[in-house]
């Protein structure tokens, strides 16, 4: 039976702990919870899903866990770091360097060329070198795009695109990556090879991922699928492959 997570706050294999997370708004004088006693937690290197329907609060959830955000009430650690208590520009600093992002909607820069997208975490956390240079090589060459490194994002397919951002998304090597459901633009056909691809490259670099969607499918590629619905959170466990 599905049951409540229950965090370890003192586990240090731990990549993303919350516990009492509450989150609302205000509106006509009264408090309108959207997320309430959120208890998770996601083990290093591990794949989780956060399966939900839409209005479910997943987008508030990955608001707080990146740090765009904060709680009303509650801890969220990300590799041991207490979002909440840093100020705005510490939380920018901390996801600049420590959290990946996957989109739906592959968010690559379109002025930029596919390396030059990689290459732009490393550069906004200013510590651009060879070594990341060689590394973002090394990536377009995993992705099967090593001979578009030039190209600019429109002169791709969707697909390829996607390829592209789950590269840029391990390209600073973060402690975290997000992905907001990484194949809800596509078909389903191109879906299932992005969501290898994701797979493989986390699996192969020991990347934590935590996976957002409302897709049974995409969420079987988790170790643990946790449901979200009503505001509240609840283990459903391992998938049935």
């Amino acid at each position: 039976m599905p049951s409540p997570a229950s965090p370890r706050t003192s586990d240090p294999e731990a990549a993303l702990l919350l516990e009492g997370v509450r989150k609302g708004f205000t509106e006509g004088g009264r408090y309108h919870p959207v997320l309430e006693d959120l208890e998770l937690v996601v083990e290093s290197g591990s794949i989780a899903a956060l399966l939900g329907p839409s209005g479910s609060g997943k987008s508030t959830l990955l608001n707080l866990v990146s740090g765009i955000d904060r709680p009303d009430a509650g801890s969220i650690q990300v590799a041991g770091v207490e979002l909440p208590t840093l100020s705005e520009r510490d939380r920018t600093l901390f996801r600049r360097k420590q959290i990946g992002f996957v989109f739906q909607f592959f968010n690559l820069i379109p002025t930029l060329t596919v390396e030059e997208n990689l290459l732009l975490p490393m550069e906004l956390a200013g510590t651009t070198s060879d070594e990341d240079r060689e590394r973002v090589r090394g990536l377009l060459d995993r992705v099967g795009l090593g001979d578009r490194a030039g190209a600019w994002p429109d002169r791709l397919s969707g697909g390829e695109q996607q390829r592209i951002a789950v590269a840029r998304a391990l390209a600073h090597r973060p402690a975290l990556v997000l992905a907001d459901e990484p194949t809800g633009n596509l078909d389903r056909s191109t879906g299932e090879r992005v969501l290898d691809l994701l797979e493989e490259l986390v699996r192969d670099t020991g990347t934590t991922l935590v996976m957002v969607t409302h897709s049974e499918s995409a969420a079987t590629r988790a170790d643990v699928i946790h449901d979200l619905d009503g505001g509240r959170l609840v283990t459903r466990g391992a998938p049935v492959r």
